[in-house]
């Protein structure tokens, strides 16, 4: 059963570490869907995939990258509200 939910996500990291990480992760998991970077340290994502792997997906984001861990977690449900094509994109 597919899954989709909106995450906000603040890290004290730089930009592309950031981006980097969340579309890596993405990809791995066959997640579809968006990323907004909304300041230097903020993204929105539209996350839409399985629902074994959004939970994957979440939880490597809680864990973060390299000592990089968020110091703000959002998640709630969401709506798909077009069709991401099967990928995921991040958009600075």
């Amino acid at each position: 059963m597919n899954q989709c939910v909106r995450i906000t996500l603040v890290v004290k990291a730089s930009q592309d570490l950031l981006c980097n990480l969340v579309k890596k992760n993405a990809e791995r998991l066959a997640i579809e869907g968006i990323g907004n970077v909304e300041g230097a340290d903020t993204i929105k994502i539209i996350a839409h995939g399985a629902h074994d792997a959004i939970d994957e997906f979440i939880d490597t984001l809680y864990i973060g990258y390299k000592g990089s861990r968020p110091s703000i977690i959002e998640v709630e449900p969401f709506s798909k509200d077009r069709d991401y094509r099967g990928v995921f994109r991040v958009i600075v």
